[in-house]
C-alpha cells in the first residue's frame, strides 16, 4: 500500500478548493505471544491502519480521519476536514517543510510466534532457576511492531519512514511462608538480541526476592537512590514542563526560568528525536518538521523547551520537531520524542554505600501535581547497611519534585530507557523517608 497514490485524490481536490491539505497515517503490523502462569494465554497477530487529512483554510484547521485506506473514504475525510475548517477555532498555518535527516531504516522481522515462545520458556527458566523462592511467573510476553510512518503535504513535507522493534514485559512472585512479594520487568529495543530473556528475568527476581520479609522502620533522614525504572517515573511528570503550550498556558514552573540553574549541576536532559534505536526515532514529527537533538537542561540550567508549529509561531521561534498527536483523531500537539538524562561517572554498586535507601516501589505516583511538583507517596526497597541490604516497606516519602531534581547530588553510569525515557540511578541526600 503506496501512501503517495493515497494522497493524490486529497492534493486534486485541496487544489479545486484551493487550501493547503495533509494526509498523515500509521500502517501497523504485528505479533504478540503471552503465557500465564507458564501456560500460553495469547497469540494475536495485528494489522493497524490510522489516516487523518488536516485541511488548513483562512489559517484555521479542520481535522477528519478514517481507518480504510481507500480513495472514497479519504475523500470523505477531505470533505469533513473542510467543513471543520470553515468553523474551526484551531489556528493553524501551512508548514514549509525542511530537508529531512538521514535515518537508517531499522525494519525488524518478526519471528513465527513458536519462535516467540521459545524466548519466554527461556525467561521461564531463567526466573525458577535464579532462586527458589519464586513461585510464580503471573505473566511473561513479548511483542514485535513493524510501523510505517508517513506524512505527505501539497506544500512542505512528503515522506514516509518505516521502523520497528519488540516489547518484553514479565512478572515474577516470590513466596517465604504465607508473604509474597512481586516484581516485574520490561523493556523495549529495535531487536531481539538486545532483550536477553535471561537477564531481564533475573532482575525481577532479584527485586521481589529481597524484598521478602520487609518491613517498616523508624522515620529518619537518609540519602535515597532512585534507580532507572523508578528515576523515569520522575521525568515523565516532569516532562510537561518543557512543553511550549503548557507554558503558554501558566502550567509550567519553568517558565521565565530560561537560563537559570533550577536543577542540580549534575542534570543534563535531552530531547533527541535522532536517538540510535528510540522508539520515537524517525526524520520527521507530525507535522513533517525534521527532527532533532534539543538540550533541555545543561548542567542544572534551563537551555530550552519543546515547540510544535504553533507554539513556535506563538513564542516566536522554530519548531524543534516535537509534534506528536495524542491519537489520529486529534490535531498534532507537543510532546517529548526521546527523553533522557545524561549518565554521570558513578557505577550502580559505587551508589548502593552504606546508609541509603534504594526505592525498588513507588506507589501513587500519578497524583504527582504535573504544576508545582508536589508528590507524596509510600516507598519500599532497601536500606542498605553494613551487615547487607535491609528489606522495608510501608513508608512514605513527600516533598516537591522540582526541589528533588535540584538536590541530586550524584548520577549513575546506568542509562536504561523504558519506552520513549531514559535515566540513570540518581542519588538524593537528606530525605526524610516516614515510617514507624
Amino acid at each position: 500500500m503506496d501512501p503517495e497514490n493515497l494522497f493524490e485524490p486529497i492534493e486534486t481536490a485541496a487544489r479545486k478548493k484551493g487550501v493547503w491539505a495533509e494526509l498523515w497515517g500509521e500502517f501497523s503490523e504485528g505479533l504478540s505471544v503471552e503465557r500465564r502462569d507458564r501456560t500460553p494465554y495469547a497469540v494475536k497477530p495485528f494489522r493497524e491502519t490510522v489516516l487523518a487529512v488536516r485541511v488548513i483554510h483562512r489559517h484555521r484547521a479542520g481535522l477528519s480521519y478514517t481507518t480504510r485506506a481507500t480513495p472514497e473514504a479519504l475523500l470523505e475525510a477531505m470533505e469533513r476536514a473542510y467543513e471543520m475548517s470553515l468553523f474551526s477555532e484551531e489556528e493553524a498555518h501551512p508548514p514549509e517543510g525542511g530537508e529531512l535527516p538521514s535515518l537508517p531504516a531499522k525494519v525488524p522481522d518478526i519471528p513465527a510466534s513458536a519462535e516467540l515462545e521459545k524466548l519466554l520458556f527461556r525467561a521461564e527458566e531463567a526466573v525458577f532457576y535464579a532462586d527458589a523462592r519464586v513461585h510464580r511467573v503471573e505473566r511473561v510476553s513479548l511483542s514485535g511492531r513493524r510501523t510505517r510512518y508517513f506524512v505527505f503535504q501539497t506544500r512542505g513535507t512528503r515522506a514516509a519512514f518505516t521502523t520497528g522493534g519488540f516489547t518484553f514485559l514479565l512478572s515474577v512472585v516470590a513466596r517465604s511462608g504465607k508473604e509474597e512479594r512481586t516484581a516485574w520487568e520490561w523493556r523495549e529495543a529495535p531487536s531481539l538480541d538486545e532483550l536477553p530473556p535471561e537477564d531481564l528475568s533475573r532482575q525481577a527476581v532479584r527485586r521481589a526476592v529481597t524484598l521478602l520479609g520487609a518491613r517498616k522502620v523508624p522515620s529518619q533522614r537518609v540519602a535515597v537512590l532512585f534507580p532507572p525504572m523508578v528515576a523515569v517515573q520522575l521525568l515523565e511528570s516532569l516532562a510537561p514542563s518543557f512543553c511550549a503550550d503548557e507554558v503558554a498556558r501558566g502550567r509550567s514552573r519553568l517558565a521565565g526560568q530560561e537560563g537559570k540553574r533550577v536543577f542540580s549541576s549534575c542534570l543534563t536532559l535531552i530531547d533527541d528525536g535522532l536517538w540510535p534505536g528510540g522508539p520515537e526515532t524517525r526524520p520527521f514529527d507530525d507535522e513533517g518538521t525534521p527532527q532533532k537533538r534539543t538540550l533541555l537542561v545543561e548542567e542544572g540550567r534551563v537551555a530550552s523547551f519543546l515547540y510544535n508549529l504553533r507554539w513556535a509561531r506563538y513564542f516566536s521561534t522554530v519548531s524543534t520537531g516535537n509534534a506528536r498527536r495524542p491519537s489520529f483523531r486529534a490535531h498534532p500537539a507537543v510532546a517529548p520524542t526521546n527523553l533522557y538524562l545524561s549518565p554521570g561517572d558513578q557505577s550502580p554498586e559505587a551508589l548502593r554505600r552504606e546508609g541509603v535507601f534504594e526505592v525498588y516501589e513507588m506507589l501513587g505516583w500519578h497524583t504527582t501535581d504535573p504544576v508545582s511538583g508536589d508528590f507524596s507517596v509510600g516507598v519500599s526497597g532497601v536500606l542498605h547497611t553494613p551487615e547487607g541490604p535491609t528489606p522495608v516497606s510501608g513508608m512514605a516519602l513527600s516533598g516537591n519534585l522540582f526541589d528533588l531534581l535540584s538536590r541530586v547530588s550524584a548520577v549513575g553510569s546506568d542509562l536504561t530507557f523504558y519506552g520513549d525515557t531514559g535515566s540513570p540511578s540518581l542519588l538524593i541526600p537528606d530525605l526524610d523517608l516516614s515510617g514507624a
